[in-house]
């Protein structure tokens, strides 16, 4: 089926990869994954530690953890972009996964006047295979909807 032939969405998110499944009169399709930008641990090829350079006391930090802490933020912000775009066609809209990302994100697209509309849902969910991930899908619209 073509992507937009659905009008329910259900996304599974964590900071690493978004997978996005559709739904549609009991169908769950796999539509899209799409890789984060996101890199939670950053490590630059002969980096040392985040310490000055004069005094290796771990109270003396640099300006390093600002950088890193501004490149992270930038990199998240791009990834809730993406996917901002990617769910911009559709109507209903599950957010699961484990961590926090789903949460973010759903307080992103609320804040963004083009998802006024939309409906959200958030659910808790654990690490998932394929199946599991569609058949998550399938429960949850076949329950919402009488």
């Amino acid at each position: 089926m073509d992507s937009k032939s659905f009008k329910q969405v259900g996304v599974w998110i964590d900071f690493s990869k978004a997978l996005l499944i559709g739904y549609n009169k009991g169908n769950a399709e796999l539509i899209e994954t799409i890789d984060s930008p996101y890199e939670s641990i950053k490590r630059i090829e002969g980096e040392g530690n985040d310490t000055t350079r004069f005094s290796p006391n771990s109270e003396h930090a640099s300006n390093n953890e600002y950088r890193k802490n501004n490149i992270s933020h930038n990199e998240l912000n791009e990834y809730f972009k993406i996917m901002e775009a990617k769910l911009h066609g559709f109507d209903d809209i599950l957010l699961f996964g484990p961590g926090t990302a789903k949460e973010q994100l759903r307080n992103r697209l609320r804040e963004n006047k083009s998802f006024g509309g939309k409906w959200f849902s958030v659910q808790p969910s654990d690490k998932l295979t394929n199946n599991q991930l569609l058949a998550f899908v399938r429960d949850f619209y076949d329950k919402a909807t009488p």
